[in-house]
């Protein structure tokens, strides 16, 4: 449980840490920061909707009554090589540029590295003309090269889940992590609900194949997650009341196939997953701007209310193909998914059947 709790703070902690740092953005308009911000987290924002409608199942198998099983497993979604950047051009914003002369460039998304890019800020508070400047913000994808070195650059989470098998060979699996603290000021909630039934039984010719099964399973599951950041000293955004946050839902229907052998089984699964992820900063921001005139007026300030808010869609067919190796009771399992966002899942799990 504690790597679980390492892991979804790893992952929050480096949402919000580079949330802080996106803060900056409030300096212009509202329309930019939250243009900017869209690009900024889709690739995260996406792919944990992936990795959300994952991770439900290793075999087409389900339990007899009151049979259970106990699983940790962790979905990585894969962000694209062209989803580590996004383009940053000057005629798509009023109130940010390019320092340097530059028309365009190539900034980080949360999900990419490192830059020096420098944007100057140009705006009005209460007519008159102001200015500031901030460094692009830099995104988690050093730090996931160096955390998770055997993965592409990949968006992680962790599942834990417990099923239970139910009569007429249904399996009822629950996803819970109560909405605690996870380090610091960081919140973190988990929930998550499947049904799996299998109907090799009904059909008469799998009756004749006893080591092929055949299920389907519907599931939702939603993470929801706020800190309380905090600004540097000689940032130009202050805010004594921000907070941060996010909350992701994803929605599955899976038809699975596996196939028993001894010690080895081999699943697939074909199916639809869609969900939403929501981003938002909200609280009230203190922007200082220079207003370019002689002490003690060469400072201006304003306050924004809720600057950002950010909604994502997401939807697709997806394609699972694992491998599960069966150790009487422990169960390891790997497996691959392809879709917008292709991903890998690894698990571990302890079943009574």
């Amino acid at each position: 449980m504690k790597k679980i709790i390492f892991i979804l703070s790893f992952i929050c902690l480096s949402f919000f840490t580079k949330a802080q740092d996106v803060g900056q953005i409030i300096a212009g308009s509202l329309a930019d920061a939250n243009r900017y911000a869209t690009d900024y987290f889709r690739p995260f924002a996406e792919g944990e909707i992936h990795n959300l409608s994952r991770g439900w199942y290793s075999t087409a198998r389900t339990h007899k009554f009151l049979g259970f099983d106990i699983s940790i497993n962790g979905q990585f979604a894969i962000i694209p090589k062209e989803k580590e950047n996004f383009t940053f051009n000057n005629t798509d914003y009023s109130s940010m540029k390019l320092s340097g002369g530059a028309s365009s460039a190539s900034l980080p998304t949360l999900m990419g590295g490192s830059t020096a890019q420098v944007i100057n800020v140009n705006s009005t508070v209460n007519g008159q003309p102001v200015s500031t400047s901030f460094t692009a913000p830099k995104g988690i994808g050093d730090d996931l090269k160096k955390n998770l070195s055997f993965l592409p650059i990949s968006t992680p989470l962790p599942v834990v889940q417990i099923g239970l098998g139910l009569i007429k060979h249904t399996d009822v699996k629950l996803r819970y992590f109560p909405k605690s603290g996870a380090g610091g000021n960081t919140e973190i909630g988990v929930f998550g609900l499947a049904i799996q039934h299998e109907f090799s039984n009904y059909l008469p010719f799998i009756k004749k194949v006893p080591f092929l099964h055949l299920s389907a399973l519907a599931a939702y599951s939603t993470i929801d997650a706020s800190l309380k950041p905090s600004f540097d000293a000689g940032s130009s955004v202050q805010s004594s009341n921000s907070v941060a946050g996010y909350n992701i839902s994803a929605f599955t229907l899976q038809g699975i196939a596996s196939v028993k052998f001894s010690l080895l089984e081999l699943y697939t699964a074909v199916g639809y997953a869609s969900g939403t992820s929501k981003i938002k900063l909200a609280g009230d921001y203190t922007i200082t701007y220079n207003s370019g005139l002689p002490a003690p007026n060469d400072k201006a300030t304003t306050t924004q209310k809720d600057p950002i808010s950010l909604d994502y869609k997401g939807s697709g067919l997806t394609n699972t193909w694992g491998i599960r190796l069966n150790i009487t009771i422990l169960k390891v399992y790997a497996d691959y998914t392809f879709a917008k966002y292709n991903s890998v899942g690894l698990g571990i799990a302890l079943a009574i059947r």
